[in-house]
């Protein structure tokens, strides 16, 4: 996961002249559809995202807009959109950092190039003479790798057969959420595994909640991994099997 920032420049002017003003609103939504086009197509569904039954493919969204404050009549000269990117674990951030540091270097050699039909005939981002458009990208965090769990361990298989046991039925999926610090404990050589026994209808949601019956299934189910795993006691101890509990809702 990373979070990003962009802040774009355009130049305050009367709205009855739209083609004397660059309008930051308009630019900012053509800046983010021309990144989304690259890092769809740089950064697509990578094969083994069906292998692990990844819900959605690595993404890269605005989640929150502003722009300057002032009159229904004034085109806004700056315009802020920030969002965040969801990585599947077989890409690297570093090089989509790379990637779309690139994309918004080359806006900034011409800004005419994102310019969109859809907004109208008068809607430019540069303006002969004068100045043209501007974005600045920012990265609010360093950004972190995802992780795929490993499909062959006796962990695995342990949480597998245990969740079959009490629950009927085992339907493992992967999606775009963080669990900060977990990569970095299978980079050291732990055998991680990611495990939720709550609502998933309602993370996030007004009212969160988790049902106390479920919790109750949980803990059967961790104890007949201890029970399974018992055998291989020695690679409890050599492999440092970790099943990662989180409550997602």
């Amino acid at each position: 996961m990373n979070q990003w920032k962009l802040d774009v420049s355009g130049k305050l002017f009367h709205s009855g002249l739209p083609h004397k003003g660059i309008n930051s609103i308009e630019m900012a939504m053509d800046v983010v559809s021309h990144i989304q086009s690259r890092f769809y197509k740089d950064f697509k569904r990578h094969e083994m995202e069906d292998k692990y039954n990844f819900a959605t493919c690595s993404t890269f969204k605005p989640t929150q807009i502003s722009c300057t404050p002032g009159a229904l009549n004034q085109l806004p000269p700056q315009c802020t959109v920030q969002g965040d990117i969801r990585l599947s674990p077989f890409y690297d951030m570093s090089v989509v950092i790379k990637a779309i540091e690139t994309y918004v270097a080359d806006i900034n050699k011409d800004p005419s190039s994102i310019e969109s039909n859809a907004h109208g005939p008068h809607s430019h981002y540069t303006l002969e003479g004068d100045k043209s458009g501007f974005v600045e990208l920012k990265w609010l965090t360093t950004g972190e790798n995802g992780i795929a769990c490993n499909l062959e361990s006796k962990g695995y298989h342990a949480l597998m057969r245990a969740t079959e046991k009490i629950l009927g039925s085992a339907k493992p999926y992967a999606i775009g959420g963080s669990l900060p610090l977990i990569r970095d404990l299978q980079d050291n050589g732990f055998d991680v595994m990611i495990s939720g026994y709550g609502l998933s209808a309602k993370y996030h949601a007004d009212n969160e909640s988790a049902s106390l019956v479920d919790f109750k299934k949980a803990f059967k189910i961790i104890s007949h991994v201890i029970k399974y795993l018992h055998i291989h006691y020695y690679y409890l101890l050599s492999n440092k099997f970790i099943c990662y509990l989180t409550y997602i809702l």
